[in-house]
């Protein structure tokens, strides 16, 4: 005999296998998991305290990491937060290296594209991003191009200058390396 306790579970077990249904199809788009937008949002949060100054900006490697330096004003890169937990970036011999990590890491484990394209030189690159989850480039900071700059920086030692721009609906990102001279 089937006590009304038994009946309750099998209605509420019923009720959340049509959640789950109904979930299912309603959940069709993409998600920026929450550990990324906290880093994202931590650190446009300190940022947002200090003037943004309309010049140039440039992620320069230093010995506690990379900074981002604006005019005369130093911050902290989104890039550097979203990076501290990858422990495959390190020092890099060519742009091209560094990249195939940095795209890797965009696309796979940030999730923050849903595909990336880098073409190289010598001194500058450019990446071509399809289905960035940060639709707007005028972010001071831009999560993916802060990315780019910060991993460069930080693999191969010298300063990045990067800009980022809108192409046929893609985020195109190109970072130049500054040598000393």
């Amino acid at each position: 005999m089937i006590s009304q306790f038994d009946t309750l579970l099998f209605v509420w077990g019923g009720t959340a296998l049509f959640v789950a249904f109904l979930l299912s199809f309603v959940m069709t788009g993409t998600t920026v998991s929450s550990a990324v937008a906290t880093d994202i949002y931590t650190t446009m949060a300190r940022n947002v305290q200090q003037p943004r100054p309309a010049t140039d900006h440039e992620y320069v490697p230093d010995s506690g990491g990379v900074t981002l330096v604006a005019g005369d004003r130093e911050f902290d890169p989104t890039g550097e937060q979203l990076l501290r937990a990858h422990d495959g970036l390190t020092t890099a011999e060519t742009i091209g290296t560094q990249l195939s990590v940095l795209v890797d890491v965009l696309v796979n484990d940030l999730e923050l594209a849903a595909r990336a394209t880098a073409t190289t030189d010598d001194e500058s690159a450019t990446v071509t991003v399809t289905g960035s989850r940060i639709g707007t480039t005028e972010l001071f900071d831009h999560p993916v191009a802060s990315v780019i700059g910060v991993g460069l920086a930080h693999g191969l030692g010298v300063p990045v200058t990067v800009e980022t721009s809108r192409e046929d609906g893609n985020l195109v990102v190109v970072a130049n390396l500054t040598t000393s001279e």
